[in-house]
């Protein structure tokens, strides 16, 4: 069903509600992360602290973070530097080009990585076309650039109708 394609495996609030064990009793090794909108908003240029002591808790937990944004090279790089994790820029997401290349570096499998972002049209098509698990969360402000408020107006209309199909449940822990 095409609707599988945009239904993540969790549904929070913010990236800070997701509890590391989660991700280590699936046995996923590398998070795959998106920046605006889901760590920061799309004019802070570096990570806060909230988002430095969550990638924090996921390096404690032996949880490798990348981080994965359509944005530019220097927005991308300057954010991962204040996270100290790698980073892809430009990434094309939702196309599997730059999650390919991201397997390829960490010689990781799909199943052993998860993807979190903000965007059902980017972020969770993206990583359910690579089979990675998928985790989406509430946009952090509601402010957003000409492209994606594009995005959003598709997005809502694909919200409907998980929700009409009562498969998005928010923070569904659920083994």
């Amino acid at each position: 069903m095409l609707l599988n394609y945009f239904t993540p495996a969790l549904y929070l609030k913010s990236y800070e509600d997701l509890d590391p064990a989660w991700l280590v009793r699936r046995k996923i090794r590398l998070l795959i992360l998106d920046i605006d909108n889901t760590l920061a908003a799309h004019d802070e240029q570096v990570a806060g602290d909230k988002a430095k002591a969550f990638v924090h808790r996921l390096k404690d937990a032996g949880i490798q973070a990348v981080v994965m944004s359509n944005n530019n090279k220097e927005r991308v790089s300057r954010f991962a530097a204040s996270l100290d994790v790698p980073y892809y820029y430009f990434s094309t997401k939702p196309l599997k080009r730059t999650y390919k290349k991201v397997l390829r570096d960490t010689g990781l499998k799909p199943d052993q990585c998860a993807v979190i972002g903000d965007q059902l049209l980017t972020d969770i098509l993206g990583g359910s076309r690579m089979g990675l698990t998928t985790i989406l969360t509430t946009p952090l402000v509601t402010r957003d650039i000409p492209w994606t408020k594009l995005n959003r107006v598709v997005e809502n209309r694909v919200y409907r109708l998980l929700e009409h199909e009562e498969i998005l449940k928010r923070g569904d822990y659920d083994e």
